[in-house]
């Protein structure tokens, strides 16, 4: 049985507010390099979750509002682009990604990006494109653990996968859970960093398929979600994996290294700049597939290969 994608529609143009949460729609769609954020309002203070929608909108936050926290559902720097604007706040980051906050080293170890090319190419990118700089004041937060500004709880929903400390944002009494990036888009889900997960995205995706809440946000594209849309845009999202698992055993018929596997774009489907980028984020989603494959016993890895077993 397939799921076929539902119908989406474009990210909202303007903010939408959900009682003291207000949705703020990201620069192209909520499309890399930016993302939809959260701001949590409460008059004397502020929060701010993943600071990377638009630049003029944070600036004018950080002018009119006493932002005291920003909460990060994890250290990609699509979810960070703007942290520098609110150098008073506390930022809250998960635990299991916190070095990553800090260190250059550490990211490119969640990244498994080991070529010094590589490395000074995305240390630039970090440093020009997403002004990256650590945070002055910065606390970790954990799975469950409940945050309080006036009326509003935010509570700690561990989601990984897509990184090891992924997080989703729940807010029990507007009845609404940000979903950061389980973002339901129709590429489907992201695992291309060397400490990504494939198994713990997918227990992740099964975990929510029955979250309580009434409307569902994300970080990309669509952005929010009914409850009837999230149902259903969650199965769609967890097929796009049964999919790419499909395209790989068929791809293996005859035997195949995994260079030869990354030209095939069996993720992307086409090659994208830089292509040294792409082929890396390639490589070690399809790697992840082999690697599961190989422990179901349904692939061999042969001299020539790696290759279906009959």
């Amino acid at each position: 049985m397939t799921t076929s994608a539902p119908p989406s529609r474009p990210a909202p143009a303007h903010p939408v507010t959900f009682g003291p949460i207000t949705f703020v729609p990201g620069r192209k769609g909520g499309r890399y390099p930016y993302c939809h954020s959260l701001v949590v309002d409460q008059g004397a203070e502020t929060w701010v979750v993943d600071p990377a929608a638009d630049r003029h909108y944070f600036r004018e936050l950080a002018r009119t509002r006493r932002v005291t926290g920003v909460f990060l559902s994890h250290f990609h720097e699509d979810h960070r682009k703007y942290i520098h604007l609110f150098p008073q706040a506390t930022f809250y980051g998960p635990l299991l990604e916190e070095e990553a906050f800090f260190s250059m080293d550490a990211i490119f170890r969640f990244m498994g990006i080991t070529d010094p090319v590589f490395q000074d190419y995305w240390r630039r990118t970090l440093i020009h494109d997403f002004l990256f700089r650590p945070p002055a004041n910065f606390t970790p937060y954990f799975p469950g653990q409940l945050f309080q500004l006036g009326e509003v709880t935010l509570e700690i929903i561990p989601a990984p996968g897509h990184t090891p400390g992924h997080s989703c944002f729940h807010f029990p009494a507007q009845q609404v859970l940000f979903l950061a990036d389980v973002d339901l888009t129709p590429f489907g889900p992201w695992y291309g960093d060397a400490a990504s997960d494939l198994t713990a995205f997918e227990a992740t995706l099964n975990d929510l398929r029955a979250f309580p809440a009434r409307t569902f946000l994300t970080a990309h594209e669509q952005g929010i979600f009914t409850e009837p849309e999230f149902r259903t845009g969650l199965a769609a999202f967890h097929q796009v994996v049964v999919q790419r698992e499909a395209r790989l055993l068929e791809a293996l018929t005859a035997p195949q290294s995994l260079a030869r596997l990354v030209a095939r774009r069996l993720i992307y489907g086409k090659v994208k700049q830089p292509r040294f980028v792409y082929d890396h984020m390639e490589g070690q989603m399809v790697a992840k597939h082999l690697d599961r494959l190989l422990g179901q016993g349904l692939i061999a890895r042969t001299p020539a290969g790696f290759q279906r077993l009959p």
